[in-house]
């Protein structure tokens, strides 16, 4: 597929239906027959697809002779059918976020039996940090204990939103960073308010990891296949916490 075809694939054209549109583009005006002998599209199909373009606005035709002569919209017809996109695009976001809005509401019939769970890959690895920023409260310090630039580098973005939300219900952090990121992780702090503290330790390790209340999170997005795990266990947060704060004792500001 070249670049044109992949472009209108993007506004909602099919493969088939790009090569017609654009075969006619080149022709301005054909019978169907022509327009299979240009495009090597059987004739069982040619209807099918000049009826969609039809419908999508992109072909028009007239009779001549008892005889259906196709043409093409001129190409400004893309930006209408770009807007349809859009605007069914904002349709779906706005269905999702009332589904999100109703699911969160549903009673809880009976709590999991396991107090830990497992995430894969990125999309996996934001869905657990969706679950941090819900979770979070401003009744206990969250402790993140970060890696080298490259454990966290491609988050970054992501890590922005969390840090926003953070702000926002003025929950207090603390992260160790490594020492290569001094400038970054002062943009952030002097960015995010008086809530966040930072600290600096030279660190090498791929992993990170962060206890909030009574809440664990074990992460690395540096392999091939990112992931992480969310534990809920008092003991082992306590553990997390105490390991954390004789490291930020240590750590230089």
């Amino acid at each position: 597929m070249n670049e044109i075809e992949e472009i209108l694939e993007k506004i909602g054209l099919k493969k088939l239906e790009s090569k017609v549109y654009l075969a006619l583009l080149e022709l301005q005006e054909s019978q169907t027959g022509n327009i299979c002998k240009f495009t090597n599209i059987a004739s069982s199909n040619i209807y099918n697809l000049l009826d969609s373009l039809l419908k999508k606005g992109l072909v028009s035709y007239k009779v001549q002779n008892n005889i259906k002569i196709f043409m093409p919209s001129p190409p400004e017809s893309l930006n209408e059918l770009f807007l349809e996109k859009q605007s069914q695009l904002e349709q779906e976001r706005k269905e999702i976020s009332k589904l999100i809005s109703t699911l969160k509401k549903r009673e809880i019939k009976q709590k999991p039996y396991s107090n830990y769970k497992y995430y894969e890959g990125f999309v996996g690895i934001k869905s657990m940090w969706h679950e941090i920023n819900n979770i979070m409260t401003n009744d206990y310090i969250i402790r993140i204990y970060t890696g080298r630039r490259e454990s966290y580098e491609r988050l970054i973005g992501f890590y922005t939103e969390h840090q926003k939300l953070r702000a926002k219900k003025k929950i207090h952090e603390r992260l160790i960073y490594p020492k290569e990121d001094i400038k970054l992780a002062m943009k952030r702090k002097a960015k995010f308010g008086r809530e966040i503290e930072i600290k600096f330790m030279d660190l090498k390790n791929d992993a990170e990891w962060g206890v909030l209340g009574d809440v664990v999170f074990i992460q690395h997005i540096t392999e091939k296949t990112p992931r992480g795990f969310l534990i809920k266990d008092k003991t082992f947060a306590k553990t997390y916490e105490q390991v954390f704060d004789q490291l930020w004792r240590i750590a230089k500001l």
